[in-house]
């Protein structure tokens, strides 16, 4: 009996096991995701990112840090929190969670500056 394999006269390698191909069609193949995993909306982070910053002003830096916080960081923080909800619920992104806690995080912010400007 001859040996007609890939090497002749030399015993076969390690067993690696069915070999896989990728499957054509709408089908997948063994071990590929069902969908591809969502990404982060950058307006959520951004939001949440912002929020944080102008609470941190508004509680220590005195008269300076409540108009930076009230005229710069509160205003965009509630706009990318409004955005990022919207965009994360079109697209089917990741970060509902950070642009609601960005949103509920900066409203105080807002409130207690607009008081302590009052």
């Amino acid at each position: 009996m001859t040996d007609s394999g890939p090497n002749p006269g030399r015993p076969p390698g390690p067993y690696t096991g069915p070999e896989w191909h990728a499957a054509s069609g709408p089908y997948l193949s063994p071990g590929q995701p069902a969908h591809p995993p969502a990404v982060w909306n950058g307006a959520a982070i951004t939001a949440l990112v912002l929020s944080l910053l102008s609470l941190l002003l508004l509680l220590g830096l005195g008269v300076l840090g409540l108009l930076v916080s009230f005229l710069v960081f509160t205003p965009l923080a509630l706009v990318f929190s409004i955005i990022a909800s919207i965009q994360v619920a079109r697209r089917g992104q990741r970060g509902m969670g950070l642009a609601v806690t960005g949103f509920l995080l900066a409203l105080p912010g807002w409130l207690i500056t607009a008081f302590l400007l009052w």
